[in-house]
């Protein structure tokens, strides 16, 4: 199987009085922007655009099937390449083998095994490929003869489980991070070589980011166990599973976060390299309804619940040496905040916060004043900073309960479906407008306030107040 895909797509708009810009070949679409009128018809701002896209795709499949008796076997190798160039860059290429075979006996033993052999452009060559075999198992238990005489209510009735490893060769979403293997340089400034006959100096080569050479595949250890059952001729249907996964090597920059990066001193980032462990398991329920009511009606219920909580297990984090200012341990995505103390009681307070650590004051963002945020000394060294004063809070950002519940009817010839959800156990930081009082786009102090800045701190209200002055 082989497929090619190409586009081009002019970048043209109709405004004004266009013409001939040039007669020479361009691979792209010519645009040309509104002429200044004069008597000779000069033209300005005319430039070209190019927006081709060519995808090419190539596949070889080779499939065995087979049933004799009661044993049901089948195969399948697959070679697939895929290339994909627009615009002016390097052209986007991965190619891989991958291989499958199925045995079931009596459609009642159920096993299958994959294998994949997968290699990337965004790795060096000796760390290009990656094998990634996968394996399940399922038992129909309907099928046994003990369980004779469930017929006339149970339909069907599958335990199955799956195992397997994956891979994944994603480095960022910034196309700059292309082939991090790679050593770049780039124009230096701020000192020339030399000059040129027009005066210009020549700029020098400056080391880029950091290359990382040994860069390879992350990965995960996927575990599912469930189950799925259906009853009284197809109207309840139940599916719950356990899965387990286990993320190792996972590509991250050390510069990132709370990682152990480069000092300043070195004036580059650390490049991308395998490290971080993460476990992530949960549950997952679905339970269906489909039925109808005299002839032609129909309708169905399907509500699913899913929960999944994970744990960083390795990061390279810094040592704060505080067990709650470390995110080893604790979720992805976790908050670490200040904690909010007391609100500023009075002016003799102000003035004695003020002039903690040698005048620099106990927080670092100004003076105190009566009815301004005190935060907690969570380490106890008499000043507030991000080191030791921050700690986890809340839950992640990413919910660890989501839910729906899918509503359906069917009238002859129509139907109406709708969709209920809903997700838990996540929070939020809010900050800019969404906090500010008076919100603006130019922050002038207009518009409307929020119900939690109703009760702002003053001297009437400093023993109730809950927000600050």
């Amino acid at each position: 199987n082989y497929g090619r895909y190409a586009t081009f797509q002019p970048d043209e708009s109709v405004y004004g009085s266009y013409y001939l810009h040039s007669t020479e070949p361009y691979a792209g679409a010519y645009r040309l922007g509104n002429p200044w009128y004069s008597t000779d018809e000069t033209i300005s701002n005319g430039f070209s655009h190019n927006a081709a896209e060519n995808k090419t795709y190539y596949q070889l499949k080779l499939d065995y099937q087979r049933e004799f008796d009661r044993h049901n076997v089948s195969a399948m190798v697959l070679f697939n390449r895929s290339s994909r160039a627009y615009d002016n860059r390097v052209e986007y290429r991965y190619q891989g083998i991958s291989g499958r075979a199925t045995y079931a006996y009596d459609n009642k033993y159920l096993t299958e095994f994959n294998i994949g052999y997968n290699g990337s452009e965004n790795f060096a060559p000796g760390n290009r490929y990656g094998v990634f075999p996968a394996g399940s198992i399922g038992w129909v238990i309907s099928r046994e003869a003990f369980m004779k005489g469930t017929e006339k209510w149970l339909d069907n009735l599958k335990l199955r489980a799956s195992f397997g490893l994956v891979g994944s060769d994603k480095i960022s979403d910034n196309n700059d991070d292309r082939f991090a293997y790679l050593q770049f340089f780039q124009g230096g400034d701020g000192y020339s070589f030399g000059f040129n006959e027009f005066g210009s100096g020549y700029d020098g080569l400056k080391e880029g980011n950091f290359a990382n050479p040994n860069l390879t595949w992350e990965k995960a250890r996927k575990t599912n166990i469930g189950f799925d059952a259906t009853l009284f001729n197809g109207k309840l249907t139940i599916a719950a599973d356990y899965f387990r996964e286990h993320r190792y090597d996972i590509i991250t920059t050390l510069s990132d976060g709370d990682k152990m990066g480069y000092p300043d001193i070195v004036g580059k980032d650390a490049p991308f390299v395998n490290s971080g462990i993460v476990d992530n398991q949960g549950i997952d329920f679905e339970l269906g309804w489909n039925s109808t009511i005299g002839k032609d009606f129909r309708y169905y219920i399907k509500p699913n619940f899913t929960f999944a909580r994970n744990k960083i297990k390795f990061m390279n984090e810094v040592d704060y040496g505080n067990e709650y200012r470390q995110k080893t341990g604790r979720r992805l995505g976790e908050h670490f905040v200040y904690v909010v103390d007391h609100f500023v009681y009075d002016q003799a307070e102000a003035d004695k916060l003020n002039a903690m650590n040698d005048g620099r004051g106990f927080q670092p963002w100004g003076e105190l004043h009566p009815g301004d945020v005190v935060y907690k000394d969570l380490n106890q060294d008499g000043k507030i900073d991000d080191y030791g004063d921050r700690t986890h809070m809340g839950f992640p950002r990413t919910p660890e309960i989501q839910f729906g519940i899918p509503f359906g009817i069917q009238y002859k010839g129509f139907d109406i479906s709708v969709m209920f959800q809903g997700s838990l156990n996540s929070s939020i930081l809010l900050s800019g407008a969404a906090v500010w009082d008076f919100p603006s786009y130019e922050q002038d102090q207009y518009g409307k306030v929020k119900h939690m800045h109703l009760n702002r701190w003053t001297e009437a209200t400093e023993d109730v107040a809950t927000y600050p002055r």
